[in-house]
């Protein structure tokens, strides 16, 4: 890097982003308030001019709402800087985080150009939700400085990011990743095998089996189901979680309605037909226009706008709740190893 310009020294020195889509922006978000510099890298110049407008916008909101280590919203939108060449990017960037398209052939293209060129010593981290972390780290020279960073959309608001071991990363490479999300603000949670799903999508994907099992089968409407969730168990779980709440009404009682409720739950192995049908109807969601509600009379701004704010009243819910809990010896529980 000796030959690059001094701004270009200045850009890698910083962790570095790769891929401005939805994630890649909103981890850049979670950076910058958090009081880290990052770079924002993406070959299409258009996606990054796209991803400054949004970024502006979302710092002015959170950093409004008291997020972050100053009021100075300019400071923090200047903490992001915008890149289209990759050597520039990621340089000597102690850590560089993937966030590309959910495909393993275009992580593997990116991931030889990335260890081309950045340093031997970064760690190399993907924000997959879903792909195997040691089948994506086989395809590079070095798998033990690489492991996953499963962020939760919306990333600049959603505490918790699951940091994944693949079967050859070394502890270190989970330190350094770990100890980055905790420096911007956020609750690493160490996934210590490398299962489909990690922790939070396995659960949450189980009940949203049963969600649209009960829709499908006419036992409610959306409408009244997502009320359910939202007003049972679903206010409770930023302050209790599940197995912590288990231990407030009894495990007694826990066993008891689990004995009585498995047979029962769905447990097919494809979605329920009516989740099949609304997205080969191409009604998937609040981009289209179309999903399980209408948002064709929506302001896409607006609704996320609102959506944001409310996550931000739950922010403050769950920072409130989140000493941890005693274990069954006396001590306190952790996320991380001592």
């Amino acid at each position: 890097m000796d030959d690059q310009p001094s701004k270009d020294r200045e850009i890698a020195s910083c962790p570095a982003i790769i891929g401005a889509g939805t994630m890649g922006r909103n981890i850049a978000v979670a950076s910058a308030v958090g009081g880290r510099s990052v770079t924002l890298f993406d070959v299409d110049e258009d996606a990054l001019a796209d991803a400054k407008n949004e970024i502006r916008s979302t710092v002015g909101t959170v950093v409004d709402r008291g997020m972050g280590d100053t009021t100075d919203v300019s400071a923090v939108r200047d903490r992001v800087t915008y890149a289209t060449e990759l050597p520039a990017a990621v340089g000597n960037a102690p850590l560089i985080i993937e966030a590309v398209t959910e495909d393993r052939e275009v992580k593997a293209a990116v991931y030889e150009e990335i260890e081309r060129h950045a340093a031997s010593d970064a760690t190399i981290a993907t924000n997959t939700s879903s792909l195997s972390i040691t089948e994506l780290a086989s395809t590079l020279d070095r798998p033990e400085r690489f492991c996953g960073t499963h962020w939760f959309h919306p990333a600049h608001i959603v505490p918790v990011v699951e940091v994944v071991y693949g079967e050859h990363t070394a502890d270190e490479t989970v330190d350094a990743a770990a100890g980055f999300l905790e420096s911007i603000g956020k609750d690493p949670v160490v996934v210590e095998q490398d299962v489909p799903g990690f922790i939070a999508n396995r659960i949450q994907s189980a009940m949203a089996r049963e969600a649209w099992a009960l829709l499908d089968a006419g036992v409610a409407s959306a409408e009244d189901i997502d009320r359910a969730v939202k007003g049972t168990f679903g206010f409770r779980l930023p302050t209790l979680g599940v197995l912590e709440k288990g231990d407030h009404s009894g495990l007694d009682v826990h066993h008891t309605v689990l004995t009585e409720l498995l047979d029962e739950i769905d447990s097919r192995p494809e979605p329920p037909a009516v989740l099949t049908e609304l997205v080969d109807e191409g009604r998937v969601g609040r981009k289209a226009g179309r999903g399980v509600y209408d948002w064709t009379a929506t302001d896409r701004d607006e609704v996320t706008a609102e959506r944001d704010q409310r996550l931000l009243d739950q922010l403050e819910v769950y920072r409130a709740a989140s000493d941890p809990p005693e274990t069954a010896d006396g001590s306190e529980s952790s996320t991380r190893d001592p």
